[in-house]
């Protein structure tokens, strides 16, 4: 080669390093392209139909979500229609048939186990079950019932005050 270069070193090393640049990106495109092989076979997300994958899935938007593609990013939002918790907690919600649950604009939604205090609420037929019968309020803190509890005395339905 350095023959072929007249006897010029320094023609014959710039030679040698294009050979070498050439020689790995050789095995780059090569490995690319072995890659966009196995990205065929890999399951991917798609806006539309691609023939091209094999394992592809369309994203569908549901109920409640809507799609803004500004050219670099696809953001999904939820709109007013979907429930959305906040306060880093859970909500959980179990229905056995159809069911209707109406949330009040303001106030409370009592629940089974948390304690809550409920005001400007109406009874229509009001039952109350499980109340002990005591003659007084000397009976009822006897038995347990604390100040501002409630107990009977026969039907008459007493709070106990002292």
């Amino acid at each position: 080669m350095y023959k072929a270069f007249n006897g010029d070193a320094r023609l014959v090393g710039a030679f040698e390093a294009q050979a070498e640049v050439i020689s790995e990106t050789q095995s780059v495109v090569v490995g690319n392209v072995e890659a966009t092989d196995a990205l065929q076979d890999a399951t991917v997300l798609t806006l539309s139909p691609n023939a091209t994958f094999n394992n592809e899935r369309v994203l569908r938007l549901g109920p409640g979500i809507t799609a803004t593609d500004d050219g670099t990013y696809l953001t999904l939002s939820v709109n007013d229609t979907v429930a959305h918790v906040e306060g880093g907690f859970r909500l959980s919600l179990t229905v056995q048939a159809d069911t209707a649950v109406v949330i009040p604009l303001a106030g409370v939604l009592a629940t089974q186990d948390g304690e809550e205090t409920l005001s400007r609420k109406t009874l229509d037929t009001p039952s109350i079950t499980g109340l002990s019968d005591y003659a007084d309020d000397v009976a009822a803190a006897a038995g347990g019932v604390a100040v501002d509890g409630v107990y009977r005395t026969g039907s008459a339905l007493k709070v106990r005050v002292a």
